[in-house]
């Protein structure tokens, strides 16, 4: 990052130059060096943010250094701050759309959140193919991250590609991510997951058919109720059962108030009582 650094250095000092009026109206680079000495996410994140309208050369090293930090929620602070500067975000969102396509798992984990949490749209081209890259799981989660934060319809094949990882994590994150798309109206390609070998999917899967009221997983989520052996997976198949609100459901809902789990009970009532 330290070409990236000097560059995005000297695109601040002809913004200085040119826009005296972008000074900041708080915060300041010596307290948001004692924060990152600090080692405190919250003091971090309070002067990040307190500089939001801050422009100067010092700061913008600092915060660029704080988007190659281990903590996501730093990253995140960081690149929001990136997000309020147009020029220096495009400056940086260029590189790291490189480092999706070539970085090692911590670059384009690193690059991910940045392009995600500043909706740099014209990286999911990239996205979509870097998704498929053998890169570690952290990366992989990024990438869905991204494109959760983004939202955007043309990010649904990253979100396709990542349901069918071999990492559960990978796979749970990005069934997650799917009904947070603009416009998102069926859960379809969701389906499938329902039966995944991971109990955390197919929970997530539960949800999202739910919420979208895909009722093509009838069939599936009255399996996942009756026999399933995850009570987080049975409840959340009770409530979208009864979002889907077919009153075939009636029996395995029956069924799920006499579940072992409390919670699961309750749930597989109210369904029932909406299928009435």
């Amino acid at each position: 990052m330290k070409n990236i650094g000097t560059k995005i250095a000297a695109v601040a000092f002809v913004l200085f130059a040119a826009s005296p009026a972008f000074a900041g109206k708080g915060g300041s680079a010596g307290l948001i060096r004692t924060a990152i000495q600090s080692g405190s996410v919250d003091a971090i994140t309070a002067e990040i943010e307190r500089a939001e309208s801050l422009m100067c050369e010092e700061c913008v090293g600092l915060v660029t250094n704080l988007l190659e930090d281990d903590r996501y929620e730093v990253r995140e602070v960081a690149a929001w701050w990136f997000a309020k500067r147009p020029a220096l975000r495009d400056i940086m969102a260029a590189q790291f759309t490189d480092e999706l396509a070539t970085g090692n798992t911590i670059k384009t984990r690193n690059a991910a959140d940045f392009l995600g949490r500043t909706k740099y749209y014209k990286s999911l081209p990239t996205l979509r193919a870097a998704i498929s890259r053998d890169v570690g799981v952290d990366a992989k989660v990024a990438m869905v991250r991204a494109v959760k934060f983004m939202a955007h319809k043309d990010g649904s094949p990253v979100l396709v590609t990542a349901m069918t990882d071999a990492s559960p994590k990978v796979r749970a994150a990005a069934v997650t991510a799917w009904r947070d798309i603009r416009g998102q109206a069926s859960a379809a390609v969701v389906v499938g997951l329902l039966t995944d070998g991971d109990a955390k999917v197919r929970a997530e899967a539960a949800t999202v058919v739910g919420a979208l009221r895909e009722t093509s997983a009838r069939t599936q989520l009255e399996a996942i109720l009756i026999g399933d052996a995850d009570p987080v997976a049975r409840r959340n198949a009770a409530w979208a059962l009864g979002r889907v609100g077919t009153a075939a459901s009636r029996d395995a809902l029956t069924r799920g108030t006499a579940d072992e789990s409390g919670l699961v009970r309750m749930v597989a009532r109210a369904s029932l009582a909406s299928l009435n």
